[in-house]
């Protein structure tokens, strides 16, 4: 069978569309991901269809072989293939859905990763399929502490679908199938992840309850007309500075307690975290409205 059977039928000269879609803050089981595999696979079966039935027959080749060898090529140069990498660096491949219900794979799982390209390109001298996907699932999480400086940038996770197509129909369909399966399962509290999070946290949580609280205990401590007073403005600027340190590594935990994004079947030992923490969230952003009301008012 010719390498460039399928070469042959891809014109290139037309227009394209490309999209990079982030996949941030979804909580997946491997049956929503074997979902949007599936669908993904219909799709390039489907594509494979319209290509291989374009090829125009060899006239050295007979009717018979040349059915025989498109029939391969429609079920062997349009799948999609997967990849499944452990934290500990063990990777699971395979081409069919029946992956993620194998009972070898790399748990826990760092990273998933699924494309049509490999195996065109296989049928293809290399050339890329005229419309293609590629897409990451990566379950990293962040420091437990993290010492970067940059603390406003949104948590980094390459957690993405790249799709680029000369068919908008095509385009359009993976669209849509990673928008359902896989970027409605967003959680609540993906925002944390996002950019400013930090500062927003800081301005109007963090802050108004740091100055409600050492403001009184620093009038507890060194009352204006006591013995200490001279320490009243040092302790204030001491225990300001000390609650943004105790904000800064408790915001630190919370993301790594709330990753980016979660796979359940890792079975994530922060689970139990989460569950204290989203009563302690709960807590202080009702704390942190009631310091800046007081504030305000006076009362």
């Amino acid at each position: 069978m010719s390498d460039d059977a399928l070469v042959k039928n891809i014109d290139r000269d037309v227009q394209w569309y490309e999209d990079d879609i982030p996949i941030r803050g979804c909580q997946l089981t491997l049956q929503q991901i074997k979902a949007a595999y599936r669908e993904l696979a219909i799709l390039t079966k489907n594509e494979g269809e319209k290509i291989v039935d374009s090829i125009i027959k060899p006239e050295d080749v007979n009717e018979e072989e040349f059915k025989k060898q498109n029939e391969f090529l429609k079920d062997d140069a349009f799948r999609i293939t997967v990849s499944i990498v452990g934290f500990d660096g063990q990777t699971t491949y395979g081409k069919t859905e029946q992956i993620f219900d194998s009972n070898n794979l790399p748990f826990p799982i760092r990273t998933i990763f699924f494309t049509n390209q490999n195996s065109f390109k296989r049928y293809a001298n290399e050339t890329l399929p005229p419309n293609r996907f590629l897409l990451w699932l990566h379950f990293d999480k962040p420091p437990l502490f993290d010492p970067s400086p940059v603390v406003s940038e949104p948590t980094p996770n390459a957690s993405k679908v790249e799709i680029s197509a000369e068919d908008v129909g095509y385009y359009r369909a993976v669209q849509k199938i990673v928008s359902s399966k896989i970027s409605s399962n967003r959680k609540w509290y993906s925002f944390l992840h996002e950019k400013f999070s930090y500062d927003i946290g800081l301005w109007f949580i963090a802050l108004p309850i740091a100055l409600y609280w050492v403001t009184i205990f620093s009038d507890a401590l060194f009352p204006p007309d006591g013995k200490l007073a001279s320490f009243h403005i040092a302790f204030f600027i001491y225990g300001l500075g000390l609650s943004l340190l105790i904000y800064r590594a408790l915001f630190s935990y919370i993301k790594w307690a709330f990753p980016l994004n979660i796979l359940e079947e890792n079975k994530d030992r922060a689970t139990r975290h989460r569950i204290i923490l989203g009563a302690i969230m709960f807590a202080l952003i009702v704390s942190g409205i009631k310091s800046v009301v007081g504030l305000v008012t006076g009362f």
